[in-house]
């Protein structure tokens, strides 16, 4: 993804979480290779690929870029509610980013933050508030769960996608910032450790 940048002294509306949602009911599992054909019709979803960036998610544009390796700099997971697969996330250490990270650390952001990107699958259940649900679950069991020495969980939605900068507010985010993408203003967001 581009790298997004800071632009001014500017923050954005909700500074504070509107408030938090448990994770109950959700179970996460690593992406396999047998799961890239649901990913592929997800990516494809009109609601999912405007927000995409302009990558590639033809059939082979998924092969290379979400196929799991040995060698991966990020952790790919599907999201299950009541072993339903429902949605898409990974984490990876922002340093391991700095494509998408490097201007996080002049904003706020731990320099052991984890970053975050994610996709609500089923377009009828979004603004429900699964995807909260399933952000909050994720950020709590997995990338805190999982990583003690991670201190953030942060995320960059665009801004003009209100959908998911509001799952966010909702799953205890805090925005930090807006910063500037090649593709228009983003929400920096971020859950800190201790908030959560």
């Amino acid at each position: 993804m581009p790298s997004r940048r800071a632009t001014g002294n500017s923050t954005c509306a909700a500074d504070a979480p509107v408030g938090t949602i448990g994770g109950v009911g959700f179970r996460f599992r690593r992406l396999e290779v047998a799961d890239l054909g649901l990913l592929h019709g997800w990516l494809n979803e009109p609601g999912v690929v405007r927000w995409w960036e302009g990558q590639d998610v033809s059939w082979e544009g998924v092969q290379r870029a979400y196929a799991p390796t040995a060698d991966n700099w990020r952790e790919q997971w599907l999201a299950f509610e009541d072993d339903q697969p429902v949605g898409w996330l990974q984490c990876y250490r922002a340093v391991d980013n700095l494509d998408e990270t490097e201007d996080w650390w002049d904003l706020g952001v731990d320099p052991q933050a984890a970053g975050i990107d994610y996709l609500l699958a089923d377009a009828a259940r979004r603004g429900s508030g699964v995807g909260s649900r399933m952000i909050r679950a994720f950020a709590l069991k997995i990338v805190l769960g999982l990583h003690p020495e991670w201190t953030q969980v942060c995320a960059g939605p665009f801004a003009a996608n209100i959908a998911s900068c509001r799952a966010l507010e909702k799953a205890g985010f805090r925005c930090l910032r807006i910063t500037d993408d090649e593709e228009g203003p983003c929400h920096l967001m971020a859950l800190d450790r201790a908030d959560a």
